[in-house]
């Protein structure tokens, strides 16, 4: 038995198929099948199900790859066991942000860092909760930059910053004063498709059976760009986090009001006693430094709990 065959099973797994895991591994399909094989005869295990598609992994198989992943994790934690000491930040950091947060976080301390620490590489993925939830507990990812509190077993939350809750409207509230919601006109509210963690948020605190209640135009969409574009268009509003509205235009900034009183809480997940500690907190300094320093300090707002739970 072999790290690379452990790493092998864990990516067919995750791919399913023995044809699209060969090609992600640059593998042939023939060798990749023959290291699986000679890893089941080491075990004694059959570990996958080869008539089920796509391919998965028996009952025994499913326990022996949890505990590969544990291997697998550790054996990655060793080779970069010498990063925790001295000061040189030399490696690379791979980071999940979820949508709502990556194009607006990113450009404000990406420069900073690497200007002086060029050594440190950053490697930055755009997706879902779930999937940076999912990236740090397996290893594919060192970190993530999500909306927290998070629940999660064995992985650490580090809050950073706090954003506020601002409507964003066209010819909706010309006097730009602070909105409380239960003012909110639901005909004329555009929010982000369901399963958004900032959706999510949202709903918390507006009634989502009214969101799309009578209207003869309906866009779900994924992004808040997009939605700053629907209603510079067609109108009405959208609800936006606070680092949103430090890219809008001057004409833009006009047609946002702040929401009384409601914030998110951003932070970074992190696998305990991980060997990246250092990067980590590196990455943690340099956010906190270059964000508008009102945004740190969660006093005087109500902030909305975005229920993440996973064990």
């Amino acid at each position: 038995m072999t790290l690379n065959q452990l790493k092998y099973a864990l990516a067919l797994q995750k791919h399913g198929t023995f044809k699209k895991t060969a090609e992600k591994l640059s593998l042939s399909q023939p060798g990749l099948s023959l290291q699986i094989r000679k890893l089941e005869e080491d075990v004694g295990l059959v570990l996958f199900d080869r008539s089920a598609n796509p391919v998965t992994p028996t009952s025994d198989g499913l326990v022996f790859l949890t505990r590969a992943q544990e291997v697998v994790v550790s054996a990655n934690n060793l080779m970069h066991f010498t990063s925790r000491f001295g000061n040189d930040y030399t490696g690379i950091l791979i980071i999940g942000a979820i949508p709502t947060l990556a194009p607006f976080l990113i450009p404000l301390f990406v420069d900073d860092l690497q200007q002086d620490h060029p050594g440190l590489k950053l490697d930055v993925h755009e997706m879902t909760t779930e999937h940076v939830i999912r990236g740090v507990r397996s290893g594919e990812l060192d970190a993530g930059l999500i909306s927290t509190p998070a629940r999660l077993f064995g992985i650490r939350s580090i809050p950073l910053f706090y954003e506020k809750f601002y409507f964003y409207s066209y010819g909706v509230n010309e006097t730009r004063s602070e909105i409380r919601l239960k003012n909110i006109n639901y005909k004329k509210l555009w929010l982000l498709n369901e399963g958004n963690c900032f959706r999510d948020q949202v709903n918390n605190f507006c009634d989502l059976k009214q969101i799309r209640k009578d209207k003869d135009f309906v866009y779900r969409s994924n992004s808040i760009d997009a939605l700053i574009r629907i209603v510079d268009t067609k109108g009405g509003m959208t609800i936006l986090p606070e680092l949103t509205t430090l890219t809008l235009n001057e004409d833009q900034e006009q047609n946002i009001s702040p929401i009384h009183n409601k914030a998110r809480e951003i932070g970074m997940i992190a696998r305990k006693n991980y060997d990246k500690d250092r990067f980590i907190g590196k990455l943690e300094e340099y956010i906190k430094k270059n964000i508008p320093k009102k945004m740190l300090s969660s006093k005087g707002l109500e902030v909305v709990d975005p229920g993440i739970k996973m064990e």
